[in-house]
């Protein structure tokens, strides 16, 4: 029975050991890519499935943070629901969501008040 015992505690510390070295590796990863992902992005593994919470400015740091986080070796699943956007810090203004610069403007035509 003892052995028994240790054998699943044994399991038990190697799924620990192998959880926190996913971690470790992820906000390594996070860090090394964008200093403000490794400062806003928090990770947390159990059994291999990596969930990532905090907040981001945009979704494309969102989904930097997940492709950084699949890259890993030993992550078998993300759970990337708890990553929020649209951070607002007082005196800055985000960019909308998947919005892209653009030089075109508006032509007169579709600035005009019709009238009735």
């Amino acid at each position: 029975m003892k052995l028994h015992s240790f054998q699943h505690y044994s399991h038990d510390l190697e799924t620990v050991v192998h959880d926190a070295w996913i971690t470790t590796r992820v906000k390594s990863a996070l860090a090394l890519a964008d200093s403000t992902l490794g400062l806003h992005v928090h990770v947390k593994t159990h059994a291999g499935r990596v969930a990532l919470s905090g907040r981001v400015n945009t979704h494309r740091q969102c989904e930097q943070a997940v492709a950084l986080a699949r890259s890993v070796q030993g992550v078998v699943d993300i759970d990337a629901s708890e990553l929020l956007t649209h951070v607002f810090t007082p005196g800055s203004f985000p960019d909308a969501p998947n919005a892209e610069e653009s030089s075109e403007r508006r032509s007169k035509s579709s600035t005009k008040i019709d009238d009735k």
